[in-house]
């Protein structure tokens, strides 16, 4: 099974997060017309509904670029609107699902061709799905798709130009990404990933190595798997010597 969440799926997710949510929430004559978390919650679901009906009636990887752009950020910032709701309710359990929610949908926009600009919930569901996946097949799905994800973000934030946020939803992707590659033991992946993350984050690589070699020695990874991670790490403590 794909640690991926379907499209398809996600309906009966928000069906328990709709449930959970309006459990708690004040009644929505109560609240302005902005603040009405079922209606929110009402557009999330005719989103939702819509991708499904892109998937049946365009195909599931027909080319729609500009559009699945537009659509995708549109609902992933609604996404993250109800998200940062729940987390103000307390909820963080529905918080964390809704996040995992996100996942499904860039799922969809990097199949249609799209490009991500609200990276935050899908990194932060992404997490959630990886520290749950032990397999090794299951993790290297995990890498993979955080590596799509980083190829599918818009230019502005490949570009990274303001560096000085260190939970920078793209750093945290790339190095996440990273170790999950790590954890997955497949070394021809690590060595795609480490390549991309040298490129990507060249101010953060050389520590991440020089952790990657303490873990070494903390967790029981196999020989192939610290070959690769020691020599990144030389690698890169030569350079520092230049």
């Amino acid at each position: 099974m794909t640690p991926i969440p379907p499209l398809p799926e996600v309906p009966v997710q928000m069906t328990r997060i709709r449930r959970s949510l309006l459990a708690v929430a004040p009644p929505a004559g109560t609240l302005r017309p902005d603040d009405d978390l079922e209606a929110l919650l009402g557009v999330t679901q005719e989103f939702i509904d819509m991708l499904i009906r892109l998937d049946k009636e365009q195909g599931a990887t027909t080319a729609l670029a500009d559009e699945a752009t537009r659509l995708g950020n549109t609902g992933l910032g609604i996404f993250t609107e109800l998200a940062s709701r729940s987390g103000r309710l307390g909820l963080t359990g529905i918080k964390s699902e809704i996040e995992r929610v996100t996942v499904a949908v860039a799922d969809w926009v990097m199949r249609h061709h799209g490009r991500i600009s609200a990276l935050d919930p899908i990194v932060n569901g992404l997490a959630l799905i990886a520290n749950e996946v032990q397999d090794p097949a299951g993790l290297a799905e995990v890498a993979d798709f955080m590596n799509r994800l980083a190829d599918g973000a818009d230019d502005t934030l490949r570009a990274d130009l303001d560096r000085s946020n260190r939970g920078r939803p793209w750093r945290i992707l790339n190095l996440n990404c990273a170790i999950v590659a790590t954890r997955s033991h497949d070394i021809a992946r690590m060595t795609r990933v480490f390549d991309e993350l040298i490129q990507r984050l060249p101010e953060d690589a050389a520590a991440f190595f020089q952790e990657g070699m303490r873990q070494m020695e903390v967790i029981d990874y196999p020989p192939q798997v610290r070959t690769v991670m020691q020599h990144y790490f030389h690698a890169f403590s030569q350079r520092a010597r230049h």
